[in-house]
């Protein structure tokens, strides 16, 4: 019988201002063996986050830090990891992740690697209470998925996506019919925004983010389906795909 099949993958991190939480996903990531990249896209940010990945690159020649010189949002951050990768076969996941550990990476690359799935994504379970029902209620918006990148790339507009990056690559796998996984990640949360910019700032960035996604899905979704079509069609966590 036939073992494990191998391919290098690359890990993607967009970031931004993400100094007291990145260090955290590093050290996970240059655990892992099976990666032959991680690219950190630094998405302009005011505070050190870049200080403290290339602290990080002088230990690991796996890790490389790319810096935009002005603020694309995470699509645009995402798009620029992407597409500076040596490989097909990316995972992405987000800088502020609590409780990761190489097991819930490995996880996610395994079904896209052998062919399982074109796509996985990442759901947290058991990490708090908060973060598990976003992932219930709304798992096609999970930062933490595995793809392959030549099936993706064409995604309309992903590089200006900004906070829809997740429901325009979900809504290109619906329209694609590319299978897709949802992989539970045990104990694993994420820093809350109120928590790293206090409860106005916070708040104010969900509306934001919020927003950003309409806008992506007002634009997008008029192209060949309709808003009740992604309703009733939409993958959720019983299903292994989106049809």
């Amino acid at each position: 019988m036939a073992g494990p099949r191998y391919e290098p993958v690359t890990a993607v991190i967009p970031a931004y201002n993400e100094a007291q939480q990145i260090a955290c996903v590093i050290e996970v990531l240059c655990q892992i063996n099976d990666l032959l990249q991680i690219n950190v896209v630094d998405d302009s940010s005011s505070d050190n986050t870049s200080d403290v990945v290339r602290s990080y690159c002088a230990r690991d020649p796996r890790l490389h830090l790319l810096r935009l010189p002005t603020n694309r949002g995470k699509g645009g951050a995402m798009t620029v990891g992407a597409d500076a990768s040596a490989s097909d076969l990316i995972v992405f996941l987000d800088a502020d992740l609590v409780g990761l550990r190489s097991e819930h990476v490995l996880a996610l690359i395994e079904p896209v690697r052998n062919g399982v799935c074109s796509m996985t994504l990442g759901l947290f379970t058991h990490g708090r209470r908060s973060t598990d029902w976003s992932h219930r209620l709304t798992p096609f918006l999970s930062g933490q998925r595995c793809l392959r990148w030549s099936l993706f790339r064409s995604t309309p507009d992903v590089a200006t996506a900004r906070s829809g990056v997740e429901v325009a690559l979900s809504l290109h796998a619906w329209r694609h019919g590319y299978r897709v996984m949802p992989v539970p990640w045990y104990g694993v949360t994420h820093v809350m925004k109120y928590e790293k910019q206090g409860w106005l700032w916070g708040q104010w960035s969900h509306l934001r983010m919020y927003g950003e996604i309409i806008r992506y899905l007002a634009g997008h979704l008029t192209v060949d389906g309709t808003l009740t079509d992604w309703a009733k069609a939409r993958w959720s966590p019983k299903k292994e795909t989106m049809e």
